[in-house]
C-alpha cells in the first residue's frame, strides 16, 4: 500500500506550529510559576567562563630559507611541519618525473616491508598479548582522528602503518592469517623492490637542511622582517605596519622553503587603552587562532609596550607550542583568553545589594546587632521561602556573575549570611517586594 509525501511546505508548517507550541507552552509555564510563587528563579550552575578579546596578530619566527637553486625534478623528502636534524636530507632532485615517482615506490615498499618483516616473525606470536594489541589498536585511531582534526595530514602515513601493523597482528593472534602468508607477502615486496631499484632511478642531488627545526615548504617573504631577538622592542607603530600587510611579499623564485629553527616563535598584537586592564597583573595567556590551527596555544606576555600618544599597547606573546600549521601561519585573527574563571554562575539580573542586620559578640560576651549597608548577594528560594545570601563574585561575563563557594579566611570573616550561594541553589531573578523570610509558595 503506497504511503502519501506530505509535500515541503507543510511539513514546514507543521514544523512551525510544533515549536509555536512548545514555546507557548514554556513561557505559560513560566508565568505560572511566577503567578503562584511572586518570583521567577533560575537554577545556579557551576561553569568556567573565559575573559577573551579578539585582535589582529604577526607571527615572527627564526626562520631561514631554503634558496638553493636546482635543475630536475625537486622531491620532498619530508612533509611540511615535519621535524628536521641538521644535515637532514629536505628534498632530493631527480632527472626526470619517472625516477621521482620510482623512489617514491621504492620508499613506501621499504616501509612495508619493515612493517610485515615483523609479522613474519612465528616467535613473536608466542609473547603477544591480545588485550595490548586491541590497545594499541584503539590508540592509532585515536592518533590519527586527533591528526586529522588538527590537520597535521603529514603525520597520517607513520599512524597508518602502526594501526594497519597491529590489525594484522590481531588477525595473526585470532588464526586468520599466518605468519607463512607474510613472509610470502614480504619476498613478493622484496622482487619489486630490487626490480625498481635494478632501474638505477638515483637522485642526482639533494637539498640538506641548514640546520634542525620545522621546514615548511612555502615562503612569503616576512622571514627576515624583524630579528626575533628585537621583538620585545617593538613599538606600535612598528606593530601596525606588520600588521597590515596582507599579500605574501614573495615573489621570486628558487625557494623550496624554509627551516624555523626555534620552536619558541612571537605574536605581536596592538590592543586599544579600554582592553589592556585585563592585562593587569597577567603574565600567562592562552591563544586560539581559528582559521589556521585548531589547537589552543599556551603563551607568556612578554612585553607590553604602551604608546602614550595613541593609548594603544603593542603586546608581544611569546609562545612555545609549535605545528605544521602555526608554522605557516603569519598575519592572522587570534582570540586571546586573559583569564579564566571557575565558580557557580548566577545571572547579573539576580544581584542585589541589601542591608543586612547581623549579630556579633563584644569583648564582654555580649550580643550586639549591627546592620552592615550595601551587601552584595542574591535571593534564593528554599523550603518555600526566600533567603538572602551573600556573594563573592571574581568576573561578570556574558551577563554571569562568577560566584565563589571556597572562601579565603578575609571573605569568611566579611560574612553577614549564614551561607554563601550554593551549587544547584534556586535563586530569584525576577520579582518585586522581596526581602529575607518571604513566604513564596
Amino acid at each position: 500500500m503506497s504511503q502519501k509525501k506530505v509535500p515541503p511546505l507543510a511539513a514546514l508548517a507543521i514544523a512551525f506550529l510544533i515549536l509555536l507550541f512548545i514555546g507557548f507552552h514554556l513561557v505559560n509555564q513560566q508565568a505560572a510559576q511566577f503567578a503562584n510563587t511572586g518570583v521567577a528563579t533560575e537554577v545556579a550552575t557551576r561553569g568556567q567562563v573565559s575573559d577573551t578579546l579578539q585582535a589582529k596578530g604577526f607571527a615572527i619566527r627564526d626562520e631561514v630559507v631554503l634558496n638553493q637553486p636546482y635543475s630536475g625534478v625537486l622531491n620532498y623528502r619530508v612533509g611540511s611541519g615535519t621535524r628536521v636534524s641538521q644535515g637532514g636530507v629536505v628534498a632530493d632532485i631527480f632527472k626526470s618525473e619517472n625516477d621521482a615517482a620510482a623512489q617514491n615506490m621504492i620508499d613506501s615498499l621499504e616501509r612495508e616491508i619493515d612493517s610485515l618483516r615483523q609479522l613474519a616473525k612465528p616467535s613473536d606470536l608466542f609473547v603477544s598479548n591480545p588485550n595490548m594489541i586491541g590497545s594499541q589498536i584503539y590508540n592509532a585511531l585515536g592518533d590519527i582522528s586527533l591528526e586529522i582534526r588538527a590537520n597535521n595530514f603529514s603525520e597520517i602515513g607513520g599512524l597508518k602503518d602502526t594501526l594497519q601493523n597491529a590489525l594484522s597482528r590481531k588477525q595473526v593472534i585470532a588464526g586468520e592469517e599466518s605468519a607463512e602468508d607474510y613472509a610470502q607477502r614480504v619476498e613478493d615486496l622484496e622482487a619489486q623492490l630490487q626490480s625498481l631499484e635494478a632501474r638505477g632511478a638515483k637522485a642526482m642531488d639533494h637539498i640538506t637542511a641548514p640546520r634542525a627545526g620545522y621546514f615548511i615548504d612555502s615562503v612569503d617573504g616576512y622571514e627576515s622582517i624583524m630579528e626575533p631577538d628585537l621583538v620585545k622592542n617593538i613599538t606600535v607603530s612598528q606593530a601596525k605596519k606588520l600588521l597590515e600587510q596582507e599579500e605574501p611579499a614573495y615573489t621570486g623564485t628558487g625557494a623550496i622553503g624554509k627551516i624555523c629553527s626555534d620552536f619558541t616563535w612571537k605574536l605581536v598584537c596592538v590592543i586599544p587603552d579600554d582592553e589592556m586592564i585585563k592585562f593587569e597583573g597577567v603574565t600567562q595567556v592562552t591563544l586560539d587562532i581559528p582559521f589556521a590551527s585548531a589547537e589552543t596555544i599556551p603563551a607568556k606576555v612578554l612585553a607590553k609596550n604602551r604608546d602614550s600618544t595613541t593609548g594603544e599597547t603593542a603586546v608581544v606573546f611569546e609562545c612555545s607550542y609549535m605545528d605544521a600549521d602555526l608554522a605557516a601561519v603569519r598575519n592572522e585573527t587570534v582570540h586571546i583568553s586573559v583569564k579564566t574563571y571557575d565558580g557557580v554562575l548566577v545571572s547579573e539580573k539576580a544581584l542585589r545589594f541589601e542591608d543586612v542586620e547581623y549579630t556579633t559578640v563584644d569583648e564582654d560576651g555580649n550580643a550586639v546587632t549591627q546592620v552592615k549597608e550595601n551587601v552584595k548577594g542574591v535571593y534564593v528560594q528554599y523550603a518555600g521561602r526566600l533567603h538572602f545570601v551573600q556573594v563573592f563574585t571574581e568576573k561578570d561575563i556574558n551577563g554571569y556573575a562568577v560566584c565563589r563557594t571556597e572562601l579565603t579566611d578575609e571573605e569568611k570573616k566579611s560574612m553577614v549570611t549564614d551561607q554563601t550561594v550554593q551549587l544547584y541553589d534556586e535563586v530569584v531573578v525576577g520579582g518585586t517586594d522581596l526581602y529575607d523570610g518571604k513566604v513564596v509558595g
